[in-house]
């Protein structure tokens, strides 16, 4: 049996991700693939993934330190998709979808590279290493309107973890990031801000 491919979509938040996994399925057949997301992201229900832009899709939901799916749907599909593999542990991960591999699946994930502070964040990068193929993606920056690779919090709380949209996060370039980060600290966050979008 031939070993089935591990593709990976990454980037920064509302880059275009998980839609970037639903138009892989729409060219799928009905029933030819299965869609995996992890408990702990709550944001749309169980049993379901949408994207930004409001496309639902209907998901398995997984634990994240148990992430398989059964053995009668195994059997029927070709394609795994994977959202939000940065909240899934590797160690926890990487047996599952080696198993999926083995048995010829192809394997679709798509998550954050990184966290809040530019941190590797859960699985992502190192299923990133071992892909057959890894497509960055990128956002708008919110400071500039440039391209955004990274990630900032519009809130203060320090998990790592923090599920969350638009109200709790922001994309934004390099530079940008630098000012978005220090929003909470820094008197001088809306001057800094203003010059680098009077600049662009």
């Amino acid at each position: 049996m031939q070993k089935g491919k591990l593709v990976i979509f990454g980037g920064p938040m509302f880059a275009g991700k998980t839609t970037a996994l639903y138009q892989w399925a729409e060219k799928l057949g009905v029933g030819t693939y299965v869609l995996v997301k992890p408990s702990v992201d709550t944001r749309d229900g169980d049993g379901v993934v949408q994207t930004h832009d409001g496309v639902k899709m209907k998901a398995v939901t997984v634990d994240t330190d148990m992430p398989r799916v059964g053995e009668k749907l195994l059997k029927k599909v070709t394609t795994i998709f994977v959202d939000e593999l940065n909240f899934f542990g590797y160690e926890w991960l990487k047996p599952v979808v080696d198993e999926w591999l083995e048995r010829g699946i192809e394997v679709v994930g798509a998550g954050l590279c990184y966290d809040f502070l530019r941190q590797p964040f859960g699985a992502t990068l190192p299923m990133a290493a071992r892909a057959d193929k890894f497509v960055e993606l990128f956002a708008r920056c919110d400071g500039c309107g440039g391209e955004a690779s990274h990630s900032y919090r519009k809130v203060s709380q320090k998990p790592q973890v923090l599920v969350g949209a638009e109200e709790s996060y922001g994309a934004c370039c390099g530079e940008c990031w630098k000012i978005f980060n220090s929003k909470i600290k820094s008197p001088t966050y809306a001057k800094a801000l203003a010059g680098r979008q009077k600049s662009k």
